[in-house]
């Protein structure tokens, strides 16, 4: 690929309002790049008061004098005061924010490790701006991760409001994230096995199925990816970083449209990056990929492969269909393995990849898949041989020109985690400004 060859940034954009593109062709956003990454808020809670209306009624940035009436909207969420963490208490337990404490950086966050005085590990999150849109997303995230509650999701501890600092609270993360048992410097101390990657993948499924039908109200992630997947002790995985997260649509519409489009090359799914189009279907998707990251212990993005080849989708499909799925197969699984479990993750993550939502499947069908229910299985295999094509489905021509645009448009970005670029026929090309994980 010659110079096209460049380090993929994970930095968060988002694009302009999309209702001066719908209409156009397909791709829009990779022309229109803009630096915000607000998901639209009218999906919030209605309360007595409603947050979306403060929020837009402050100035651009606000004085410490708001602050008060900061915390005040947060204890409208949260209803707790267990949940509100002194910010002594926070200095002293990260050791006052020391720098041998500092286990994540992004653009706008901080991310410490920190030590209570029961002994209990804790992350320390702090979003470091007094800016409008930093105050909407905060509370934007808080308000969602606050109402969930399910054992393959990381957990809010609570909160911190000081001066202009905006500080939430979690788990601390042993194992640190998937990505980096994948793909990082864990990865040679700890190759996973086959039955870990398996357990890994039924986890995800879950936490999703829960967040898409078993939690008060629907929530669509809109960045599911290995670097946002955290692992206990235990090696259970754990869904973090709500911050791109979205309430479900409530009307009858199968989706709604977002004037920005965020999250991370290669996970995007083709309806939403080229119209904006968001449903559930974007988790199921994006979780596609990570069962391909599970299956292969390949990166997302590889730019010094073949044109055609850069990333894992592209690189999986031609194995795929000409039925060479054990070339998937990552070659540091070398212990026996159950190949049922194998072929149902291979299909697992081919039908997530279904380029039309529409004939794409839900996520509760692809635990049920995984799970090894024979009639979803049996079912799935008869939906393969019909003509799924709609007009959701996108030209190969066209996602090859957005993935050459974007091989040529991202920046190095030093601070930033390895994202990726979709296959032809499956991709939406923008990156995302994803928070750092919490880990140990």
């Amino acid at each position: 690929m010659g110079e096209e060859k460049r380090k993929i940034s994970g930095r968060s954009v988002s694009l302009p309002s999309i209702d001066k593109f719908v209409d156009q062709k397909p791709g829009w956003p990779l022309l229109k790049r803009a630096t915000s990454r607000t998901p639209q808020v009218h999906h919030w809670h209605t309360r007595k008061v409603s947050v979306v209306h403060w929020v837009m009624s402050l100035p651009e940035r606000f004085p410490n004098s708001e602050t008060s009436f900061v915390k005040k909207k947060l204890q409208d969420i949260l209803r707790d005061h267990n949940k509100w963490f002194n910010y002594n208490v926070l200095k002293t337990a990260t050791s006052d924010f020391s720098q041998e404490n500092l286990i994540g950086k992004g653009g706008c966050n901080e991310v410490y490790r920190g030590i209570l005085e029961d002994g209990k590990g804790i992350a320390v999150k702090i979003l470091k701006s007094s800016t409008k849109k930093a105050m909407t997303d905060f509370v934007h995230e808080i308000d969602i991760i606050s109402s969930l509650s399910h054992q393959n999701i990381s957990r809010l501890l609570g909160v911190c409001v000081q001066d202009n600092d905006l500080i939430s609270v979690y788990n601390l993360s042993s194992k640190g994230s998937l990505e980096e048992t994948l793909h990082g410097k864990q990865k040679h101390n700890h190759v996973l096995s086959w039955e870990e990657r398996f357990k890994i993948a039924i986890g995800m499924a879950e936490a999703l199925d829960y967040l898409h039908n078993r939690c008060s109200k629907p929530v669509i992630h809109r960045d599911v990816k290995t670097s946002n997947v955290l692992l206990s002790d235990e090696l259970e995985p754990q869904l973090s970083d709500f911050g791109l997260s979205m309430w479900a649509p409530t009307t009858s519409s199968r989706y709604s449209i977002q004037g920005d489009v965020v999250g991370t090359f290669g996970y995007l799914a083709p309806e939403y990056f080229m119209y904006g189009k968001v449903s559930e279907k974007v988790d199921v998707y994006a979780f596609g990929v990570v069962l391909l990251e599970l299956i292969s212990g390949r990166h997302p993005i590889s730019p010094e492969n073949p044109r055609g080849q850069e990333s894992l989708v592209m690189w999986a499909n031609p194995l795929i269909e000409t039925g060479n799925s054990k070339g998937l197969l990552d070659p540091g699984v070398t212990e026996l393995f159950d190949e049922s479990q194998f072929q149902k993750m291979v299909l697992a993550a081919t039908q997530c990849l279904t380029r039309s939502a529409t004939h794409r499947p839900n996520i509760r069908q692809i635990l049920r898949l995984l799970r090894g229910e024979n009639e979803v299985e049996k079912w799935i295999k008869e939906e393969e041989n019909e003509d799924c094509f709609d007009d959701e489905v996108y030209p190969n021509s066209s996602a090859e020109r957005h993935l050459s645009l974007a091989m040529l448009e991202v920046e190095d970005e030093e601070s930033a985690s390895v994202s990726s670029l979709e296959r032809s026929n499956n991709s939406g090309f923008c990156s995302s400004c994803s928070s750092e994980e919490f880990q140990s």
